[in-house]
């Protein structure tokens, strides 16, 4: 390194070409620019423009700017940012100083004692079950002959348990339909997994690259599999809206779209006895942990089999009986 940044502005330049350098996502570090330079502009306005400014020893800069994000208020609804917005943007931060550290840029590793907000991990909610999701996957026949693109969509995320940037990534040449699997490139941490895939869903994305697709396709469409009404790869908001709406008119939840029928795809799977190790293959999860929190969703169906079976819980249902009969 010739000359080393000295402004916060350079610095986070610096930061965002090491992160592509460590063959980051696109995504990932246009999200750390994103939240960097929210930092930086609230630096601003305390008269911080160089690194050397901050107070890292004391840590002081580093938790007004958490005072700050906790005291924040959305400007349309007034509403404060949850805690795991707050804990993206300080994780930002410290992911810039680890790095500056690392170059020798800054001195101070007084940042390892910053502690993160705890974000609890939150149970999924108005997960559909099998019979929700097939009313979903009906509303597609009120759409015309877009509904068969559709429908490839959503078969698609609930058979593979895919992500919404992933589907949308995916090229022709991703299925393969011989062996029953979809090839996900550069999911979650840059990494590339082979996933099965159920036969109805493949049945359903043959029909549209047969009837639709050539349709749709443009010089730009390249060999992106799924197609925007002008041609173009589909893009990851379109798809919110897509299966946002096909879920509100199916009356199955008010609200959720893409992540809920991969939900969806965890929690029947370990419903119906999957190894959650297997479901977590299949997510692509980094951390079992992250699969882990479908077990608790289906307490819910372990509750009904236990007041079913357990001789306690049958008995007590028995004397319960008994004790109204008596009365």
């Amino acid at each position: 390194m010739k000359v080393k940044p000295s402004t916060l502005t350079s610095c986070s330049e610096f930061y965002i070409d090491d992160c592509l350098a460590r063959g980051q996502s696109a995504a990932t570090v246009n999200t750390k620019s994103v939240l960097l330079n929210m930092f930086i502009q609230w630096c601003f306005t305390q008269g911080i423009t160089k690194v050397r400014e901050l107070n890292l020893d004391e840590l002081e800069e580093l938790e007004e700017y958490r005072r700050h994000l906790c005291r924040y208020r959305k400007p349309r609804s007034g509403d404060p940012l949850d805690l795991t917005t707050q804990r993206m943007r300080l994780m930002a931060v410290t992911g810039l100083l680890q790095r500056l550290h690392y170059y020798d840029i800054i001195q101070s590793s007084y940042y390892k004692k910053f502690i993160l907000p705890h974000v609890p991990r939150k149970i999924p909610q108005q997960i559909p079950d099998e019979e929700g999701i097939k009313k979903i996957l009906h509303q597609t026949f009120t759409k015309g002959r877009m509904g068969l693109r559709d429908r490839a969509i959503l078969e698609v995320y609930y058979a593979s348990g895919i992500r919404r940037g992933e589907l949308s990534a995916l090229d022709i040449r991703d299925i393969d339909f011989k062996h029953q699997t979809v090839s996900i490139r550069k999911g979650k941490g840059s990494l590339d997994r082979t996933v099965p895939i159920a036969s109805r869903a493949l049945d359903w994305v043959k029909k549209y690259i047969k009837e639709l697709r050539p349709e749709l396709a443009t010089l730009e469409s390249g060999e992106a599999l799924f197609l925007g009404q002008t041609g173009k790869r589909i893009q990851n908001s379109k798809l919110t809206d897509i299966v946002g709406e096909y879920i509100r008119r199916s009356g199955v939840a008010k609200e959720g779209a893409c992540h809920l029928l991969r939900h969806a795809t965890a929690t029947h799977m370990l419903r119906h006895g999957a190894d959650v190790r297997y479901v977590q293959e299949l997510l692509g999860h980094l951390d079992i942990s992250s699969t882990q929190i479908y077990t608790h969703v289906t307490i819910v169906d372990l509750k009904m089999v236990y007041e079913k079976t357990h001789p306690a819980a049958i008995d007590n249902n028995q004397d319960d009986s008994d004790s109204d009969n008596d009365n």
